[in-house]
């Protein structure tokens, strides 16, 4: 794996990550709490992955999901012994962590990074996820369950607003960085074995299914023609963004050896999500068992 500290989005915040770190190696006991949300659980099981590697004393806690929690109240959390490291992935983004003797709350960070050959800054926000790979990336950089998590660091980026807007600067310098070490392949649509159907409003999945058969077959500009009459629908719909509908047409994040691209599997996983609070609670903890275990869902 490639260092994720020298990505561009990563490096601003080199400090702060290392001071989570050492607040972590430090403590007899780490508390894990994420709230019982795909987002919170794809957060916690990329440090999750790094303490079983790592052999630290910890234990996880998965609190009640977002939408049980009031609008503008603040989540509880249980009184408990050792060091809290409590992953907020619905938190307002700020530029720094809030830390003290016992307690970590980790939130989405705001960054501001550059392309080369270009003047311009863009700013943009690192997700939980992707922080918490970070982490990870430091305590055990040769974690064999870290390596499995590594390619499901980009998730947290689909599920964010920030992929309704037309460019999210910060995704597309980690899907770049993950793709360029080997975490995961970049493919269009037609190339990915088991998509998820419906995520693309007005798309045909009949054409979809005709298109993959011949597309090997094909040349540049047959490719182009046929993507364009198949995506032609899906763009007098609404729903989706300009930038959710290219990638999923023309960036697919595949993970090697797995059939499923990742926003299928996000679309799946979200879609069996239960409504109560235990059962959420219960159905989540499994979820990052299998992450752990998997390196997908």
């Amino acid at each position: 794996m490639n260092n994720l500290l020298q990505s561009a989005i990563f490096s601003p915040l080199e400090g702060q990550l290392n001071q989570v770190c050492e607040a972590i190696r430090s403590a007899k006991l780490v508390q894990l709490m994420a709230p019982a949300d795909l987002d919170g659980i794809l957060a916690l099981a990329q440090l999750e992955a790094a303490f079983l590697d790592d052999s630290l004393h910890y234990r996880r806690r998965v609190l009640p999901p977002r939408k049980h929690v009031g609008r503008g109240d603040v989540q509880e959390l249980p009184d408990v012994d050792g060091l809290i490291i409590h992953i907020d992935p619905f938190h307002e983004t700020q530029n720094s962590f809030v830390m003290s003797e016992n307690f970590v709350h980790l939130f989405p960070l705001s960054v501001e990074v550059g392309f080369e050959g270009s003047e311009k800054a863009h700013h943009g926000a690192v997700d939980c996820v992707a922080i918490c790979a970070a982490l990870a990336a430091i305590l055990s950089p040769e974690g064999v369950r870290v390596r499995k998590q590594r390619s499901m660091s980009i998730a947290g980026f689909w599920l964010r607003q920030s992929m309704d807007s037309n460019y999210d600067p910060v995704m597309s310098i980690l899907r770049d960085h993950l793709d360029d070490e080997g975490s995961i392949d970049i493919c269009s649509i037609p190339e990915v074995p088991s998509p998820a159907a419906g995520m693309i409003p007005g798309l045909s999945e009949r054409m979809l299914k005709r298109l993959s058969k011949g597309w090997s077959g094909m040349d540049v500009d047959e490719r182009s023609s046929a993507i364009s009459e198949l995506v032609l629908p899906a763009m007098r719909e609404d729903g989706l963004s300009t930038m959710r509908l290219e990638e999923l047409i023309w960036h697919r994040a595949m993970i090697p050896g797995v059939e499923t691209d990742i926003a299928s599997q996000l679309h799946l996983s979200g879609n069996d999500w239960p409504e109560t609070v235990d059962e959420a609670r219960v159905h989540a903890s499994g979820i990052a068992d299998l992450l752990i275990k998997n390196g997908h869902l």
